[in-house]
């Protein structure tokens, strides 16, 4: 079997994802399938997914690591990869993520970050820097976004500026891969999407068991008021 055919039976295995994550309902297929269809991959191919994951995996990206580990393992990732949309797909969703800790880090009143400071990769770095004192950093010609993030930032509506960012994403990774539907490309964008679909879901649970909970604690607090 040719890695074209592969390829091809790869994606025609898989569910498409909708056109809008606001459309997405629940997972289109479970990792564990995702997983099994993925061995179809390549060795070297399988090895570049795992390593674009590990820096672009959208719960990993959350967690306590920093931001100078995830520039330097970045830069080898990006480094490794001899393929211009992966690279371009890999240094947009870093930037995204560099811009809103630019912002959390002002929102902290801490200064902007020195040139000798590594702490995110892109082109954004040394605009962020030279702009620190506009709100937008000067980037909202490129990333017409950032004006409402700072707002939903300053404003802690925290569930809505993960909503913004995700969909941001989603439909990046939706523009760049219109032309590219049964290659490794068409994968690992795939892959990335099933990753925010994943984390949107998570999101959707997080929101239903807090308004439960608020129920619970409003209808517990008629129930005192009356006893």
């Amino acid at each position: 079997m040719t890695q074209k055919t592969a390829y091809t039976m790869l994606m025609a295995s898989l569910p498409p994802h909708p056109m809008s994550l606001w459309d997405v309902k629940y997972k289109p297929v479970t990792r564990l399938r995702l997983e099994r269809q993925l061995k179809l991959l390549s060795e070297q191919d399988s090895q570049q997914l795992a390593a674009i994951e590990s820096i672009l995996h959208w719960a990993k990206m959350q967690e306590a690591i920093s931001d100078a580990e995830i520039a330097t393992e970045a830069e080898r990732v990006i480094k490794s990869i001899n393929n211009p949309l992966l690279q371009e797909a890999i240094i947009w969703r870093l930037e995204l993520r560099i811009i809103v800790t630019a912002i959390r880090r002002r929102k902290l009143n801490r200064p902007p970050p020195t040139k000798q400071e590594h702490w995110g990769y892109g082109q954004v770095l040394p605009l962020i820097r030279n702009n620190w004192q506009l709100d937008d950093f000067g980037l909202s010609h490129r990333f017409p976004w950032v004006a409402k993030a700072q707002d939903l930032f300053v404003k802690n509506e925290s569930m809505e500026l993960e909503k913004l960012l995700l969909n941001l994403s989603w439909q990046h990774y939706e523009q760049i891969g219109q032309t590219h539907y049964f290659d490794f490309e068409a994968v690992v964008l795939y892959v990335l999407r099933w990753d925010i679909v994943n984390r949107w879901s998570q999101c959707d649970e997080q929101m239903a068991m807090l308004q439960f909970e608020a129920l619970v604690n409003r209808g517990l607090g008629d129930f005192l008021q009356t006893a």
